[in-house]
């Protein structure tokens, strides 16, 4: 473990402690420094009755309560443009400003509220910015006094706060730095879905499917059980209806399960706990929708002469058994990325006949609507989880086109995710950029 020794002149410090070390300061000229107090009003209008309480979350936003919501004591009224803070959660990012969209909120005591439009000196738009720096946050921080858990923030000492005030001018521009930003963020991010409606339409179109689904049915039915094919609401929708959920297609069609074989993991249980013959493992946690996320991978114990009926290879097809009713059914592609690795028993690998059945196509065709469809249709609900069996897998129709033409499906469905992929690292990197610049134009005043 390495120690960082931090040195801060002594003249520079209000109090002798160590979060007036650590917290950091700004690097403006004196004259654009001001105390929150000369450049914010604190409003004490107390609710005139009707407005809707407010709640500040740790990312700086604010949404409203409950419609029947209220309080016991007293309530304050905060415009459209004020900055409000939590007392005692202001150290973990409770602070924000009321949006325009939401109008007047109402809050509590604990929630001092701050006009910082009408004393002329700042932007609400460029207060919001400020107050998500990491100088700001940390000179927060450095405020709170009070006994561990209940530590309040007190708006006298808040408004002592020093912050950057420059020029209305400078705010807009870090404003609309942030705005351009975000816009291509957005963009990015729109990738992310249309990229992988475009690949889904191209094959639906390619293998000429076709399959009915049926509206819900928003009233209480009743349904023949003789006539159903699974137990679940699609099922006997589609049943009632006289919808087929029949798969056509221009070429052959094959059950999943004559062209691949459907296995499950091992089972945990506190005889494989890991030990001298511990083997990585994937989890429901591990595998994603098309994805795997492998930042967590935990072990388990696996005897050599049992490795091999679950032994993970490049190729196979993992799905969880599990998930919720949108994501059933949703496959993942292994590539070999951890040698030696198993798979629970929560975890449905299916490994293709390659001479009949690629499993990137498999892959790609799995996105498709008739392939959703049937997943939802065979699940068993609860509350908060849809689950399908080996079965439900076996029982895929799959459309079967000559290899070269699944060749060229697969290669569809790889192009998209290459589309997703490089569209979720270019969002993660104009965050991180926008982050960076907007510490740097406030705290330094870099434009």
């Amino acid at each position: 473990m390495s120690a960082v020794i931090r040195v801060t002149a002594s003249h520079v410090l209000e109090r002798w402690d160590v979060k007036h070390i650590l917290a950091r300061t700004w690097h403006r000229p004196p004259q654009e420094l001001r105390p929150i107090g000369d450049v914010a009003v604190r409003r004490s209008e107390s609710n005139p009755g009707g407005l809707r309480l407010g709640s500040i979350h740790f990312d700086g936003s604010m949404s409203l309560r409950p419609a029947d919501a209220a309080l016991k004591g007293r309530s304050f009224a905060a415009r459209p443009g004020d900055v409000v803070f939590s007392k005692i959660d202001v150290r973990n990012g409770a602070i924000g400003v009321v949006p325009e969209e939401h109008g007047s909120l109402a809050f509590s005591a604990e929630y001092p509220i701050y006009d910082v439009r009408s004393p002329g000196h700042l932007l609400p738009e460029y207060m919001r910015l400020l107050c998500r720096t990491e100088v700001f946050r940390s000179q927060v921080e450095a405020l709170v006094v009070g006994h561990s858990g209940r530590k309040r923030v007190a708006p006298e000492l808040f408004e002592t706060l020093t912050i950057p005030v420059p020029s209305l001018a400078e705010q807009e521009r870090i404003v609309l730095a942030e705005q351009e930003a975000l816009k291509r963020i957005a963009e990015a991010r729109t990738i992310t879905q249309t990229a992988p409606a475009e690949g889904i339409r191209e094959i639906t179109r390619f293998l000429g499917l076709s399959a009915s689904d049926a509206a819900p049915i928003r009233f209480p039915f009743v349904v023949d059980s003789g006539r159903l094919g699974a137990w679940s609401v699609p099922a006997a929708v589609h049943t009632a209806r006289g919808v087929s959920t029949e798969l056509t297609s221009d070429y052959p069609i094959r059950p999943l399960g004559e062209l691949a074989v459907v296995s499950y993991g091992l089972q945990k249980s506190p005889a494989n706990r890991p030990g001298p013959n511990a083997r990585p493992y994937l989890r429901v946690a591990n595998v994603q929708d098309g994805y795997f996320d492998l930042t967590e991978i935990k072990q388990i114990e696996v005897p050599p002469g049992s490795v091999d009926p679950f032994l993970l290879q490049a190729g196979d097809v993992l799905l969880c058994e599990g998930n919720s009713a949108e994501l059933v059914g949703r496959p993942a592609l292994w590539a070999g990325q951890i040698p030696g690795c198993v798979h629970q028993n929560h975890v449905l690998r299916v490994r293709t006949d390659r001479d009949q059945l690629l499993p990137e196509y498999l892959l790609a065709y799995m996105q498709t609507a008739p392939a959703r469809s049937h997943f939802r249709r065979r699940a068993k609900k609860t509350t908060n989880l849809a689950t399908i069996n080996s079965t439900d897998v076996r029982e895929l129709a799959v459309p079967l086109p000559p290899l070269p033409e699944q060749e060229k499906l697969a290669d569809v469905w790889v192009a998209v995710q290459t589309q997703v992929r490089e569209a979720r690292e270019k969002v993660l990197q104009e965050e991180a950029k926008l982050r960076r610049h907007l510490e740097e134009m406030i705290s330094d005043g870099v434009t």
